[in-house]
């Protein structure tokens, strides 16, 4: 539990360090929050209450398992909120090793074990020869002024927190609305008339220039084509000055 206190208040304290609003914080769409209350609560009674022994395997053991369901439960509701995926795999970590387990193996300092500073709890009991995932258990130690053992498991919790504090404090940034294109200037109706003309002047003479050619294949003598040929000319030129 003092892991997740350190956790907790490293993420209290981010709003104050990062000019953020403890009002947004709280009143943040918070999801389910009775699980995440009713998860915090039975790890209280397990830490505090007096169960005797006999029962940690069972009893115990159930009620641990039942609190991370409903912290897991708590993060999955969540999960809009930007770095609530972090806690959740925070979480999962940890709960991962405890079921597997019946408990949170903790790997203790020779030292420790010779001051007798640690003891076997419902959650905690140390490192033994034939627990699984240790890589996931307690194994990371914290000396003074800590003096705890904590789990990569807890540091991706405190990451988590603290990344949801950050933002979960902050107003929500809105969206910049694009601007549309300026429309492409177009031709005027002036030039385009112009440019309509050209190309119907070119056309024609595209035409008289064909005529031309097809009069002096067809015509029989010289002087047909050069009469032809008159007509043809005057006919283009007068089409051309009435465009």
């Amino acid at each position: 539990m003092l892991a997740y206190a350190i956790a907790l208040g490293a993420a209290t304290l981010i709003p104050l360090v990062t000019r953020g609003s403890y009002v947004r914080l709280v009143m943040a769409p918070w999801r389910w929050a009775g699980l995440l209350l009713g998860g915090f609560a039975i790890q209280l009674f397990l830490e505090y209450a007096d169960i005797p022994e006999s029962r940690w395997h069972d009893l115990g053991f159930g009620l641990l398992v039942a609190s991370y369901v409903l912290l897991l439960g708590f993060c999955f509701g969540n999960l809009i909120m930007k770095g609530m995926t972090v806690v959740m795999i925070g979480v999962a970590c940890n709960a991962v090793v405890i079921a597997a387990n019946q408990g949170m193996p903790v790997d203790v300092p020779p030292d420790w074990e010779q001051s007798g500073w640690i003891e076997p709890t419902i959650k905690h009991h140390p490192q033994e020869s034939d627990d699984d995932l240790m890589f996931l258990a307690d194994i990371i130690v914290l000396r003074s002024p800590f003096d705890i053992v904590i789990s990569f498991g807890d540091l991706i919790l405190a990451v988590g927190l603290v990344d949801v504090a950050f933002h979960a404090s902050r107003r929500p940034r809105r969206r910049r609305t694009t601007e549309p294109a300026p429309p492409v200037k177009t031709a005027t109706a002036r030039t385009h008339r112009r440019r309509t003309r050209r190309g119907a002047q070119g056309e024609r003479g595209l035409d008289a220039a064909i005529d031309l050619a097809l009069l002096d294949l067809t015509a029989p003598d010289s002087g047909q084509r050069e009469t032809r040929r008159e007509r043809t000319v005057r006919s283009s030129a007068t089409s051309a000055r009435g465009s």
